[in-house]
């Protein structure tokens, strides 16, 4: 397929939209395939973009929905393309814009992103019609009947950038357009490589920052087990089923007092964007992680933080998908995939969280940690940068270590990740730049009060 080629670097932008008109008639060509919307012309063939960004001027004929659509694709394609971020405002949906805290802050964020990694070519796929999108932010916001369009991303120093492996990443991305009949325009809701929670690229000189972000660690959402039962578990086998279990009223009463606050949750993606390239976060800002993969978080937790619009990041292990053991339940692939598909996350917590990575060779790390992440980017098609590591962490708290951890962060480096989170004994909110592979968290389960967590949000 055709690319969509930058011109050097430093020429003003009309001289650039002038330099792409002889080419851009034979960029970003795709097929089309699949079944249109009912009333939709299905298109056929090779579509060849404009020879400029179309001019948000009504034409006398209007566009049928596939042009639409295409042209808005196309267009956005272009822009991210050219660096164009600022001129992409007007271009989002409302759903979308409502992610970022604005538009200069968003032009800024990404200006700063692609400056260290400029993007060379974008060629849009075959278009799949009458998809949902759901927001990557909040599972309770999604935009039905979309145009989702697969993305083939090219860097110009592909090799350069860190982690390595991230540049492939990109073209596991789309960009969707929804169409407005009453109006006839179509808006931009997925961004592909200009979106939130597009991959991390991490900066070769990282700037210091600090938020105070809490990042809950949950594992169970139940009703704790008899007590005749819950003897027999030992005192770690009591400490993971019995201590690190949220009765799901305790856990609807953190989510109603989240709400209530305005309180946000976030990605760790997003994370990554205010610590590595300064992106305001919203008040109140927060992230939810489960680990384990039990099926509780599917039956029970999943359908609350719907309800309250928080989305969280789900860290399974990959050998126990589907498993059975004892009394603990796990979900199935179906279930891990279908998170993924509305509006929530995924993360490796290697493959059965049963040996610690503190002191394992880079052959254990291989198989317990990269083999797993491969597994997990299969199953959900979306690129798997953070771990939460098995094991506590050595140190009482997260800002202690690190030279003597130091040897397993290159090795998952190496792999692709770009941050890891920890178990700690001491719980901690201060997230830093310079420290992704020791991000804190704070432990909730069957001690925590509404208070206790409350605090943690103020």
């Amino acid at each position: 397929m055709a690319r969509l080629q930058t011109p050097a670097p430093g020429v003003p932008h009309p001289q650039i939209v002038h330099l792409l008109v002889p080419v851009l008639a034979a960029a970003l060509l795709f097929g089309a395939s699949g079944c249109a919307p009912a009333g939709a012309p299905t298109p056929t063939g090779s579509v060849a973009a404009v020879s400029q960004v179309p001019s948000a001027t009504p034409s006398a004929t209007p566009p049928t929905i596939d042009q639409a659509v295409t042209e808005a694709a196309q267009r956005f394609a272009v822009q991210t393309t050219l660096g164009d971020f600022d001129d992409q405002w007007a271009e989002l949906a409302p759903q979308a814009q409502a992610m970022w805290p604005g538009q200069a802050a968003r032009t800024a964020m990404l200006a700063a992103k692609f400056g260290i990694a400029p993007i060379t070519a974008i060629t849009l796929g075959p278009p799949a019609p009458d998809v949902v999108w759901y927001d990557p932010e909040n599972p309770d916001v999604s935009v039905p009947g979309t145009w989702r369009f697969p993305v083939s991303v090219s860097f110009a120093n592909p090799g350069g950038l860190s982690p390595p492996g991230v540049a492939p990443l990109y073209s596991m991305l789309s960009i969707s357009a929804e169409y407005d009949p009453a109006t006839g325009v179509a808006l931009v809701v997925d961004e592909g490589p200009a979106s939130m929670d597009a991959p991390v690229i991490v900066p070769g000189h990282i700037t210091a920052r600090q938020v105070n972000v809490p990042i809950f660690m949950y594992h169970e959402i139940q009703p704790v087990p008899p007590q005749s039962e819950a003897a027999q578990l030992g005192v770690y086998g009591w400490q993971v089923e019995v201590g690190l279990t949220t009765l799901p009223s305790q856990f609807q009463a953190e989510m109603a007092y989240a709400h209530s606050i305005g309180a946000t949750s976030i990605s760790l993606q997003h994370l990554a964007d205010a610590l590595l390239y300064g992106l305001a976060l919203p008040p109140h800002s927060f992230v939810i992680t489960f680990d384990d993969g039990r099926l509780s978080q599917w039956t029970t937790a999943a359908p609350i933080l719907e309800k309250y619009g928080f989305t969280a990041v789900f860290f399974p292990c990959t050998a126990l998908i589907g498993a059975t053991n004892g009394p603990q339940v796990y979900m199935s692939s179906a279930q891990i995939q279908s998170l993924d598909d509305t509006g929530f996350s995924v993360g490796d917590h290697t493959l059965k969280d049963n040996v610690s990575l503190w002191n394992a060779s880079v052959s254990t790390l291989n198989t317990l940690t990269e083999q797993s992440k491969q597994l997990l980017e299969n199953l959900t098609g979306q690129p798997i940068q953070f771990i939460a590591y098995s094991g506590p962490y050595p140190w009482d708290t997260a800002s202690q270590g690190g030279t003597q951890e130091a040897p397993m962060f290159a090795t998952l480096h190496s792999f692709g990740y770009v941050g890891g989170l920890l178990d700690l004994r001491v719980n901690s909110d201060v997230d830093l730049s310079t420290a992704l592979w020791q991000l804190p968290r704070v432990r909730i389960g069957l001690g925590t009060t509404t208070a206790g967590f409350a605090a943690w949000l103020g």
